[in-house]
């Protein structure tokens, strides 16, 4: 005898909002995103250059670290079953 389980399983709370609340209107977030950006504190030009220069030899290196090590198991590779 086949038992359904989907009715007898007991039903889950649903979970209470912080507060007891209802949801902020889109007005009421738009507000508080700007707020919390005004608190953002920005790079400055030599902060910002300085941070470009080193993702972009942090990526050079890897980028060399990657396509080296395909090249050479391509290499292995083709001398073991070529």
């Amino acid at each position: 005898m086949a038992t359904d389980t989907r009715d007898a399983a007991p039903r889950a709370k649903q979970p209470a909002r912080a507060g007891g609340r209802r949801r902020m209107t889109p007005l009421r977030f738009y507000r508080e995103v700007v707020a919390e950006l005004r608190k953002v504190i920005y790079p400055g030009r030599t902060e910002l250059v300085t941070y470009v220069v080193v993702v972009l030899v942090f990526v050079s290196v890897m980028t060399a670290i990657v396509a080296s090590l395909d090249f050479g198991l391509t290499k292995l590779v083709l001398q073991i079953f070529g």
